[in-house]
Parts: C-alpha cells; sequence; structure tokens
C-alpha cells in the first residue's frame, strides 16, 4: 500500500461507523402549539380586516416612497419577536393594501376571494404538495383533474374533454395556443421548430387580450402572427372580416391553425359570435381557442349559458376563478375538448422521473400535460369555494352581477350629466363618463372630456369609496365598472353614480382639466 509522509491511506481513512452525527438544527420546524399561537393571530387580523373592510377607503393615497417607508424592513439574523411582526402586518394589511373584496371595488377583472377559498389556501400551503407529479400529490391531483372535468361538463363538452388549473388566463392561453400550434401547423414542430414549415397565423378579434398575442411571441410564432379582426358596433368579431383574412393569407402561401373567439371582452364584456365563428374553424380545419378569462364563468351557469352559444364547440377554453368564482388569487382554468392533445403538446420523460405506472397503480403526472414541473395545490380554494358555497349560490351571485351592470347602465342613461359609452352590457361591465349638460353633444368638446374623465377616474379611486377603471372607446376615455364581487350591491352602485357626478362637477368648475 502506497505511503505518504509515513502514513497508510488506510490509516489516514475517517472510520465511517465512528463519525458523530450533526448536532440537530431545529430553528425552523416549530412546534404545533407554536404554529397554532401563530395561526390564531392571523385568523384573528383576518376577521378584524372582515369587519372593518366595508367602512374602509377601498384603497390609499400613499405615494411609493411613503410605502416602503412602512412596509419594508431589514431582514434580520434573529427572529421578530411576535408582537413586532404582526404590527407590521397590520400596517399591509390596514393601511397599505387595496381591498379587492370591498364593495365599492369594480376596478378592472379582479375577484372579492372567498372566505372558504382564503382557509383553504392555509391547508394548501400546510400540506405543501407539488401537483406536478402524482406521487407527491394523490389527493391533490384527483381533485384538480375531476375539477377540470366538472368545468367541461358544465361548458357542454364531451367526455373526452378535461383540464386543470393554471396562474391565469395568459398561462391558459400559453397552454391552448401551444397545443393548437403542434396539433394543426402539419409538421413535428416539437422537434424542428416553427421553421421548418411556412408561418403559422392565428385570427382573434381587435378587442381581444393582449395575452394572445404574447403567447404567440412565446410560441416562437411572432406576436404579429395573431391576425386582428375587425369588431362590429357592439365590439365582436366580424365573421366576413375573418374569412377575408383567412383567405388573403392563405393566399400568401401562410398557414392559418386557430381562432381566438372572445367570450368577454375586457372592456365592455362583448361575446363574439362564438357559433358562426365554430362554423368558420369546421370549413378551415382550425383550432378554436375561446378566450373567457373574464366571461367564461358565466358560460357554466344555467341562465346567462344560451348567451355563449356554440362554446361547447371549442378545442379549448380559458376562463379565471380568481375573477368571477371570486376566488382568492392566483388560479386560472385550461380546459380542453380532449385531453390527449396536452400530452402530446408538453409530455417529456425525464430520467429522474421514472416510474413503472401498472406496478405502482398512481394516476396522471400534471408536469405532462403543461410547461410548469412545480405546480401548488391552487385547485383547493376553488374546490373548496364550490362546496362550501353550492353551486345554486353561485348561479344567483353571477346573475345578479350582471343585473346590477345593467341598473348602472340605466341610471347613467338617464342620468343628465352621464352618459353612456360603448355597446348596453351583455355581462357585468358598464362603460359611462361624465359630461357637464352645457357639453352634451358638442363634438368639439371631446379631446376636453377625455382629459375630464381621465382625472376623474384618479380622484375617484384617490377618495376611495368606490374604485372603477377605465376603457378607451372609439377614442372616448370613459369609466368602467366590472361587477365581480359578491360584496357589491345596488347602493354601492348609487354610490358611484353620486361621487362620479360630484367630483366630475368640482373638476369641470375648477378648470384643473384644461390645458395650460
Amino acid at each position: 500500500m502506497k505511503r505518504t509522509q509515513g502514513t497508510t491511506e488506510s490509516e489516514r481513512a475517517p472510520n465511517v461507523l465512528d463519525a458523530a452525527p450533526p448536532a440537530p438544527v431545529t430553528d425552523l420546524a416549530w412546534s404545533a402549539d407554536r404554529a397554532r399561537e401563530l395561526g390564531d393571530r392571523m385568523v384573528a387580523l383576518w376577521g378584524e380586516l372582515l369587519e372593518r373592510m366595508p367602512t374602509m377607503p377601498v384603497g390609499g393615497r400613499a405615494t411609493v416612497a411613503e410605502v416602503r417607508a412602512d412596509v419594508l424592513r431589514d431582514v434580520p439574523a434573529a427572529p421578530v419577536a411576535m408582537d413586532d411582526l404582526f404590527a407590521s402586518l397590520r400596517t399591509l394589511a390596514f393601511e397599505h393594501s387595496t381591498y379587492t373584496g370591498h364593495p365599492g371595488f369594480m376596478a378592472y377583472i379582479t375577484g372579492a376571494g372567498t372566505v372558504p377559498g382564503a382557509a383553504a389556501d392555509l391547508l394548501a400551503a400546510a400540506l405543501n404538495q407539488n401537483v406536478g407529479g402524482w406521487r407527491l400529490s394523490p389527493g391533490a391531483t384527483e381533485i384538480e383533474l375531476h375539477l377540470g372535468r366538472w368545468f367541461a361538463s358544465r361548458l357542454g363538452l364531451p367526455p373526452t374533454a378535461g383540464g386543470y388549473v393554471t396562474s391565469g388566463g395568459a398561462m391558459a392561453a400559453f397552454v391552448a395556443l401551444k397545443a393548437a400550434r403542434d396539433t394543426r401547423c402539419g409538421w413535428a414542430i416539437r422537434d424542428l421548430g416553427t421553421s421548418a414549415g411556412p408561418p403559422l397565423t392565428i385570427y382573434a378579434s381587435s378587442q381581444v387580450h393582449d395575452v394572445n398575442s404574447r403567447a404567440a411571441d412565446m410560441l416562437g410564432m411572432g406576436s404579429k402572427a395573431v391576425r386582428m379582426v375587425p369588431c362590429d358596433g357592439d365590439l365582436r368579431m366580424r365573421v366576413d372580416a375573418l374569412r377575408e383574412a383567412i383567405a388573403r393569407d392563405v393566399r400568401a402561401g401562410e398557414r392559418p391553425i386557430a381562432v381566438v373567439a372572445t367570450a368577454g371582452t375586457v372592456s365592455t364584456g362583448a361575446i363574439d359570435p362564438l357559433d358562426a365563428i365554430a362554423d368558420v374553424c369546421a370549413e378551415h380545419t382550425l383550432w378554436m381557442h375561446v378566450d373567457g378569462a373574464y366571461g367564461g364563468v358565466a358560460a357554466l351557469t344555467d341562465a346567462l349559458r344560451p348567451r355563449f352559444r356554440g362554446i361547447e364547440r371549442a378545442d379549448s377554453i380559458a376562463f379565471d376563478p380568481h375573477k368571477w368564482l371570486y376566488t382568492p388569487h392566483s388560479g386560472g382554468a385550461i380546459v380542453v375538448r380532449d385531453m390527449h392533445v396536452l400530452s402530446d403538446a408538453f409530455e417529456i420523460e425525464p430520467s429522474y422521473t421514472h416510474e413503472d405506472k401498472e406496478l405502482t397503480g398512481r394516476g396522471v403526472d400534471l408536469f405532462t400535460l403543461g410547461p410548469q414541473f412545480s405546480r401548488g395545490f391552487h385547485a383547493l380554494k376553488i374546490w373548496v369555494s364550490l362546496l362550501a358555497h353550492g353551486w345554486s349560490a353561485y348561479e344567483r351571485r353571477i346573475a345578479h352581477d350582471v343585473a346590477l351592470a345593467r341598473y348602472l347602465y340605466d341610471r347613467a342613461a338617464a342620468h343628465p350629466e352621464l352618459e353612456t359609452v360603448g355597446p348596453e352590457p351583455e355581462l357585468s361591465i358598464t362603460c359611462f363618463r361624465y359630461v357637464p349638460r352645457e357639453l352634451r353633444g358638442d363634438p368639439q368638446s371631446e379631446s376636453y372630456l377625455n382629459r375630464v374623465n381621465e382625472r376623474l377616474m384618479a380622484e375617484l379611486q384617490l377618495d376611495g369609496r368606490v374604485f372603477p377603471s377605465n376603457a378607451i372607446l372609439d377614442g372616448r376615455f370613459a369609466l368602467r365598472a366590472c361587477i365581480v364581487n359578491f360584496r357589491t350591491e345596488a347602493v354601492d352602485i348609487d354610490a358611484l353614480v353620486e361621487k362620479t357626478v360630484t367630483l366630475g362637477a368640482e373638476i369641470h368648475r375648477t378648470g384643473v382639466a384644461r390645458e395650460e
């Protein structure tokens, strides 16, 4: 045996049997009692928030510098005392948050966040399931797949259909359009890439959400591959223009693969003519994707389903439970007509995930059906919310949101200082604006009215009783109220009307919106 400075290798090698084990490090392993203490205080904070929220401003007036000064702190070497920790959390909760669950919140398309969903998120985090692999999340995976099948059945899709939970509409669009690209391009695009064939094209209305163009960009097709089809007077896709765009691209040697039909546009809630679009897709063997991120949930209800005639013919449908199912962020959904297209588009077989499914009896790994490997149990808050409330309650509330939007439209149409903008509400969005009496019908005042209403939106949000957003329709800056909030009632609509008129008149009287 080789010697080194008088010591053999066997003499220098440590004796594994005699090695001392590392001492335990338990700093992060909290006891159940300590966890209960933290949980009890967090639940108390949550309860206080629910009690106080209706009487608080929807949002704050603090600047970014003020927010940073109040909520940021250096990460310490030693633990923060529990009282100090909750003092920081109270500042966040009661001084520097925008309350999307407030009854006056009508901006954008963000649900109020269900109480059962919030509680379910605690359990989901505690279980800490990785819903990318079945063996790591057996119950969670089966709940998510069951939820996808239930959604598909409510939408009228066949037994082959199903889906799963995504982070939102952007991810759902990416998943759907990748499946469309891979199944309709005509070559082995996963292996050869997009350059192996003619340019691919997708069609959508001019009102479509930008996430679809971004999906085309991420899929290597380029955002300009999405052809914007003109809309009619109600801001719905014109089917005649769709046919012309497809024919033009075919003549140019390009390959149409999909149409994105919108079921509830962001600005006004318009629903494209889904059945007629499905006819065009069938004629040209195109994939039909329905972007229902906002409105798709309404298609699950018996009362509103007739407005979505043709959605059952789609190849894929995206919708966001964190919008109109009111569940906490984040949790969108993608549903496809045939689940096999997802495995065709995404399945891979890493060596380190090898498993003999026949031997183990385990189920589908969701990482084979989408782009994510690691996935949280985001389906639980949706599932628990549905179980805790029951579907009938959802049917009633969603219909009520639509009725509230109609109530706002009628009030604005009848008010001498308000004016409706865009089409009548088809779902739960109404657009309107403030117009001083003396300027009604004056085409020369459009630029000034845009400035007034732009300033008015900011003042309404800063005032905090109500919180609308905006839409720009035919060059007009409009206030936009989107009601996907189970706490909003007619009294809040009345407050929006009254605050709009009061603040609008003040802006007009003081001249702060006039050009310098």
